[in-house]
């Protein structure tokens, strides 16, 4: 049996001055903001060719 399965995260102590900043919660979160679609677009064509043009890529289909 792995002890593995018994383990649990420790609660952080919200007082405690050794938490990061990062590690802390942030509520500066803003989900107002529009999305220009045909950049999006654009960009995830983009990010498509890249990857077709990798040397190393492959695609599973191929098998």
């Amino acid at each position: 049996m792995s002890l593995l399965n018994h383990l649990q995260f420790q609660v952080i102590d919200p007082t405690s001055e050794d938490i990061p900043e990062e590690h802390c919660p942030q509520d500066d979160i803003s989900l107002d903001d529009q999305i220009d679609e045909d950049s999006l677009e654009e960009f995830w064509k983009r990010v498509s060719k890249d990857i077709h043009e990798d040397p190393d890529w492959f695609s599973f289909s191929d098998e």
